[in-house]
């Protein structure tokens, strides 16, 4: 088993995030477009995506900020509905734990995706390139079933300051369905002390680990499996953004911040509202074998 590779100082770190710049923007974008293309048509079929306000994507580069679903499934149908309906690659930011071995970053920074960073989004909007962030990073798409389309954002900021300083537009993207393709066999909340966690402690996890943000729920999918999600249909919003174009060039006071990610959350709950409603109301369209199979 290959050794996790982690920075182990400034510039151990410089490289590391320098080698996901590189790679996000020497990447062949029309063969991940076909990718993404192929992704599509099969979730037409799978999860059916329904798309709201496509009108409001920007001209220009832009920072989506959107909510996350359990086991960060979201991503799976997201990135793929935005490349069509903008025809523009979104670079999807995710933990940092996913770029520690270098096979694993390599593979990840080719499928388009790169870690979430000051720097490496600074590189992308400096290149016109969209990103995707989901500012409740592991600890929502973690969070416990009686918390579905709860925003858990903490008091992070960062992706205030990181769309501030270019002056992109901060777009709010609501999304609908993906925290219902698994239901729970254990809560987060009830892993650290059940059977499972004593194994896991047995096995060497950490008391920090057991109850960190990066302990996932054991979820229920398609089937009873652990892995397979049911097929929920998917509804997305885009909002409307949220201008910047003040601030460019500028480092944002802390009340600025604050005020900036208020906005982009209001924003965000009015759309996941939107789209809950019209899951309710689109509930009589869905087939027997998708209703039989979503139970």
């Amino acid at each position: 088993m290959a050794k996790k590779e982690k920075p182990r100082g400034r510039h151990e770190e410089a490289e590391y995030v320098q080698e996901i710049i590189d790679g996000t923007l020497g990447l062949d974008e029309a063969a991940v477009a076909r990718r993404l293309h192929s992704i599509y048509r099969w979730m037409k079929v799978f999860m059916a995506p329904t798309l709201v306000g496509r009108e409001n994507i920007p001209e220009g580069p832009c920072l989506y900020i959107a909510n996350h679903s359990t086991m960060a499934a979201d991503v799976l149908v997201t990135v793929p509905v935005l490349y069509e309906a903008s025809g523009r690659l979104v670079r999807g930011m995710s933990d940092e734990i996913m770029y520690r071995n270098k096979r694993m970053r390599e593979f990840v920074v080719a499928s388009g995706a790169v870690m979430g960073n000051q720097r490496i989004g600074d590189a992308l909007f400096e290149a016109g390139k969209d990103a995707l962030l989901f500012p409740g990073g592991a600890y929502e798409a973690n969070k416990d079933l009686a918390h579905r389309y709860e925003i858990m954002w903490k008091q992070r900021t960062g992706f205030t300051r990181m769309a501030a300083r270019h002056g992109v537009p901060i777009v709010p993207l609501g999304i609908v369905g993906p925290d219902e393709w698994f239901g729970r066999y254990m809560d987060r909340s009830e892993v650290a002390k059940s059977w499972l966690g004593k194994l896991l402690k047995r096995a060497g996890a950490s008391e920090d680990f057991l109850h960190s943000d990066q302990l996932p729920p054991i979820p229920r999918g398609l089937f009873g499996s652990v892995m397979i999600p049911k097929p929920q249909k998917v509804y997305l919003c885009i909002g409307k953004p949220i201008s910047t174009r003040r601030f460019k060039g500028k480092n944002i006071s802390r009340a600025t911040q604050e005020k900036l990610r208020d906005e982009a959350r209001a924003r965000l709950e009015r759309c996941i509202a939107d789209m809950l409603l019209l899951q309710a109301q689109d509930k009589d369209s869905s087939g027997i074998l998708r209703k039989l199979l979503t139970l």
